[in-house]
Parts: C-alpha cells; structure tokens; sequence
C-alpha cells in the first residue's frame, strides 16, 4: 500500500484521495487532496457531465485534529462544462457544505462540544471565532429540529 493510499483510508473520507502532505507548523498539518469521482451532476439540467473545464482556486477546509495536530484539507474543486446545456459548474462534495469551510464531520464534532460546553470555551479550544463556532452550532441546531430532533437531557 503507498503511502498515498494509507493515507487516504486513515483519513476516512469516501470519494476522496490524499496526494500530499504538509507540516504548516508545530500544531498544524495539511493534506492535499483530490476527489475521485469521474463525473458531475449539472445543477441546471441534472444530466452527469464528465468534461472537466478547470480547476478552483485551493480551498482550505478544517476537518477533524490528526493526533493533536490541526488538521486542513488542501481541495481545489473542479469545474465542469455540462454537455447537455453548455453551462459550467463547480463539482458538490458530499463531505461538505458549499459556501462553508469545514467537512461536515467537523461541523458535528463542533456542534456536539457546543451541546455540553460553552461556545467560547469551544472556539478558544479549536482556535476558531466565537461567530464561526455559534453559527455552526445554529445551523446543526435548525436542521435537527427540522428533522424532527429533541435534545437529550442529562
């Protein structure tokens, strides 16, 4: 198995491969990754386009700590023409939320500490802004309690 490989079972994201590391600093360690699908779905037409036009600027998303390193995940998501309707369109991942820079696995593990901690105690904690760590928990909260959710006491 490379390394490469061993790497992207580790980090347990389906659909996605790790092709580099890199220390940022003592605490912090980013992987480069890529995604493995072959193909996008037109949010225009819904037809599978699998014509690849280029490439995002890198994005850097928080995903769980790898030992008590930082972890950022290194994705520069792809843009594909849709043959059908000729329009492009930036590939969806479902291991995070658009417009968001955190896997959504990340987002549970902030929204479950936020349930037994306080919010600043969970921002000082993961070096994140009070804001990012209360709207995180708000829009957990919404979708459990569209869904039906109640919060467990105890």
């Amino acid at each position: 198995m490379s390394d490469q490989d061993f790497l992207s079972e580790l980090l347990g994201i389906a659909r996605l491969r790790v092709t580099g590391t890199e220390f940022i600093n003592a605490e912090q360690i980013k992987l480069i990754v890529e995604s493995i699908d072959e193909a996008g779905i037109c949010p225009e037409c819904r037809q599978v386009s699998i014509q690849v036009h280029g490439q995002c600027e890198e994005q850097l998303i928080r995903d769980l700590a790898y030992g008590e390193r930082r972890c950022y995940l290194s994705y520069r998501a792809r843009r594909f023409r849709c043959e059908t309707c000729d329009k492009t369109f930036v590939e969806r991942v479902v291991w995070k939320r658009a417009e968001v820079s955190y896997t959504l696995r990340y987002e549970n593990y902030i929204y479950q500490r936020t349930r037994k901690e306080p919010v600043s105690q969970v921002a000082e904690a993961e070096g994140l802004s009070e804001e990012a760590v209360q709207a995180i928990f708000e829009h957990k909260a919404k979708k459990r309690l569209r869904h039906g959710g109640t919060r467990k006491s105890g």
